[in-house]
């Protein structure tokens, strides 16, 4: 699944492959791409929740599940 978040100008793409490993990758305009494993679904899951609060927080809108610049 890829999901996308925006503050303003700047776009945040999040992809999470289901497989094993669970694996959450996050595209930043400004930052290194990085990713985090998970051995099961409910971490991953509970990661999630964390960081999309935590983008909400600092004023970016989303998750989109397609690109809202098209």
């Amino acid at each position: 699944m890829i999901y996308f978040f925006f503050n303003g100008c700047e776009y945040l793409q999040c992809e999470i492959y289901p497989g094993r490993p669970h694996v959450l990758t996050v595209i930043s305009p400004d930052s290194p791409t990085y990713s985090e494993r998970f051995t099961s679904t409910a971490h991953l899951r509970e990661r999630w929740e964390h960081l999309t609060h935590a983008l909400t927080q600092n004023g970016w809108t989303g998750p989109f599940g397609r690109d809202p610049r098209s």
